[in-house]
């Protein structure tokens, strides 16, 4: 009791000559900046692509730190997990909340958005958001700030639609789905979105642009703080943010202009040598060759020689395991790996069984061909532990994300749809429809159960090509 006494005494001297360390300095020692960014399945996160990653991965680099993303489901999410101090900084990338709470802090803004109605490609896009009937469209996200922002910003009519408790992304998978007509979100975000769920459409503009920034924990303790501010003061000084903007309005435009001519080059170039091959495999293993062609060119740009960091390789992109597992040969070699692929493919949707209807089923043995059948398998179950209906693909899409987090969670949702896409290209430059019983025909639609936006999206595994 009496050194405890002693100590207390003591005690204002000894923190004098023992101080803590301030937030900034236990972040440089621990070499690690911890930042809370929302979930997005247009960005991959281990790639830092967009403008709000490429900003903190400059200010890490001030700090000379690296950067730790964890990922929240909404934008309350996010603001919880920096309120716990799980985190040293949030990147919303969408405008915050108003007001915002008094132990939160918000850097300097470096950005506008403007919230837009997206609906689903079916729905009719409303006209007036103002109107009573057209809020009953839409359903919005109750934890990502919309509602307080916009009806403080003079959109009072906002409070009459209906509120979701979830975050946008899972709002605009419902879109895509058709479950919902329409939801908000912000115009970047729900361009991001389309690359993967073409079936989205941008409506009208919402209320007036917010800005965005990042958000602190507002403390005693402002060393962090403080540098951030620094951080963008230089950054708006040198023309950084000026060139990271401009950079991805360019880095869209040549997405949405080049991948397709790159295509249609492909098709002219590359196909050509591997047409014939396609067509005998598709017609021995039961697969429509145009839906053969479109996945082998998703996995690999019809380039026989591709490699995966993952070790997949050659034009279908087999692993060494699944090759072995279908015979002899070398899988770089074009004829070998399309065969084989189409194999797989086959017995992939002859393990799904027909209780599951096309179009599903095309798509479900795309999702177990990128993921695995373990991994369909998990999702199928997560499906059905909710009471949904395993055998339909707008289901399954919405478990994928949740029975594996993060990018890779994302990345069979992705590759079905960019599949799909290039299914429905090859279908309507006027390549012959193949007699077989694997894929849809032609009387099915293929194009119109795309969405009609032939636009791709880049792949989240970098290939040599």
């Amino acid at each position: 009791m009496a050194a405890l006494l002693l100590m207390l005494l003591y005690w204002p001297d000894l923190a004098q000559r023992y101080p803590q360390p301030s937030r900034l300095e236990r972040v440089q020692r621990s070499g690690t900046l911890r930042a809370a960014v929302p979930v997005d399945p247009g960005i991959d996160h281990a790639a830092f692509q967009d403008m709000h990653h490429a900003l903190l991965r400059e200010f890490a680099n001030r700090l000379d730190v690296t950067v730790s993303l964890i990922e929240a489901e909404s934008q309350v999410a996010l603001l919880d997990m920096l309120a716990r101090d799980e985190v040293d900084i949030a990147v919303p990338g969408q405008p915050l909340p108003e007001p915002l709470p008094d132990h939160l802090r918000a850097a300097p803004a470096y950005a506008d958005s403007q919230t837009h109605v997206v609906c689903n490609g079916a729905a009719r896009l409303p006209t007036d958001v103002g109107a009573a009937a057209a809020l009953r469209q839409i359903l919005i996200s109750g934890s990502d700030g919309y509602v307080s922002r916009l009806y403080r910003a003079g959109v009072r009519r906002i409070r009459l639609a209906p509120i979701a408790p979830m975050g946008t992304v899972a709002l605009l998978e419902r879109v895509s789905a058709g479950d919902i007509p329409c939801t908000l979100a912000q115009r970047d975000e729900a361009l991001r979105a389309r690359q993967r769920l073409p079936a989205l459409r941008l409506g009208e503009a919402v209320g007036p642009p917010g800005q965005i920034a990042w958000v602190l924990r507002h403390t005693r303790d402002d060393s962090l703080a403080r540098q951030v501010d620094r951080f963008f003061l230089k950054a708006r000084k040198s023309g950084l943010i000026a060139q990271l903007r401009e950079q991805e309005r360019g880095l869209r435009r040549r997405f949405e202009v080049v991948d397709l001519d790159g295509f249609r080059l492909a098709l002219a170039t590359k196909l050509p040598r591997y047409e014939a091959q396609f067509r005998r495999a598709g017609a021995e293993h039961g697969i429509d060759w145009r839906l053969l062609a479109a996945l082998a060119y998703q996995e690999s740009r019809w380039n026989p020689r591709a490699e995966s960091p993952r070790g997949a390789g050659g034009l279908m992109m087999l692993t060494a395991t699944t090759a072995r597992g279908l015979g002899e040969g070398d899988r770089f070699d074009a004829r070998y790996s399309i065969d084989s692929g189409a194999r797989y493919l086959a017995r992939l949707r002859a393990d799904l069984g027909h209780s599951v209807p096309e179009p599903d089923r095309t798509w479900l043995t795309l999702v177990a061909y990128n993921l695995g059948p373990g991994g369909l398998a998990r999702a199928r179950r997560a499906v059905e532990a909710q009471g949904g209906n395993p055998n339909r693909w707008p289901e399954v899409r919405r478990a994928l994300p949740k029975v594996q987090r993060g990018a890779r969670g994302w990345e069979p949702v992705y590759h079905v749809e960019s599949v799909r896409r290039y299914f429905a290209l090859l279908s309507a430059d006027g390549a012959p429809d193949a007699k077989t019983r694997f894929g849809l025909s032609r009387r099915d639609g293929p194009a119109a159960s795309v969405g009609g936006d032939a636009v791709s999206a880049p792949g989240r595994t970098r290939r040599s090509s």
